[in-house]
């Protein structure tokens, strides 16, 4: 049986590994605390408990021994230091290089684009603004320029039936309210994720991000009502169309969108 592990595996990561154990997959999944790796087990997922810091690390050898792909799902936060973050990375690898595995998944970030409008797709020019952008940037490069073979994932906004920026943004101004979203949907990320997966013989950059990308005041209007909160507040600052193009994968695999709609 193929074994996979998902290193970072929360709010994407546990119905991630849940689908394609589904599939067939041996999954592994980590956490950094023993009350983390129990809710793993809970859940029919092997836990393991992980630390990953920039000089060493503990229970990092175990988790990934005979693994034959691993996913990388671990954000760097918006106060994480962008060196500390590119040297975990850099430590992980270290220890990866001397196993059996054969290909990594790293989930990064279309914030890698940068803030400006436009379009863009895979082959765009790279513009991170943010330490964590940046940083994030560092490890899509370092994991590139690894030996063992690997697929990127730039990811938009999470979005779920829990999880919505909406509820950080309430009593705060949101800017640019005639601008675009771009977010993706937990079903569909956890199923564009597992095509990538399936797709033994693909490799490259390739966002993942919903085609539907209504304006930012509408969308946020439309989502406070649903959720009974407020209506929020938004700058009058001019417009910054900015989308993110992520057909690429609907171009080279089966997958395909589900929620294309994200007022819904």
């Amino acid at each position: 049986m193929h074994k996979l592990g998902i290193l970072g595996c929360g709010w994407l990561g546990i119905p991630l590994g849940l689908h394609l154990k589904t599939l067939g997959y041996d999954i592994r999944g980590s956490r950094r605390s023993k009350a983390g790796v129990s809710d793993l087990n809970d859940k029919g997922i092997n836990g393991y408990e992980v630390t990953l810091a920039k000089n060493q690390s503990s229970g990092i050898k175990s988790f990934i021994e005979k693994l034959e792909t691993l996913i990388i799902s671990i954000p760097p936060g918006r106060k994480l230091n962008e060196d500390d973050y590119t040297s975990k990375i850099q430590n992980l690898l270290s220890n990866v290089d001397s196993t059996d595995i054969k290909r990594i998944i790293f989930l990064s970030s279309i914030s890698v684009y940068g803030p400006s409008g436009g379009e863009y797709d895979e082959l765009s020019p790279i513009n991170p603004v943010t330490s964590a952008s940046k940083a994030v940037y560092n490890c899509e490069r370092l994991i590139t320029s690894s030996p063992i073979p690997s697929i990127i994932i730039r990811l938009g906004g999470l979005i779920g039936e829990d999880r919505n920026p909406i509820f950080q943004l309430q009593n705060r101004k949101i800017r640019n309210p005639k601008g675009r979203i771009n977010f993706i949907h937990q079903h569909d990320a956890v199923n564009g994720v597992a095509k990538l997966v399936l797709n033994n013989q693909l490799k490259g950059i390739f966002n993942l991000v919903s085609p539907h990308h209504p304006i930012r005041k509408e969308y946020y209007i439309n989502i406070a009502q649903r959720f009974g909160l407020p209506t929020p507040y938004f700058k009058s600052d001019p417009a910054i169309i900015r989308i993110i193009n992520a057909s690429k994968i609907v171009d080279l695999t089966s997958f395909r969108y589900d929620v294309d709609n994200l007022l819904i």
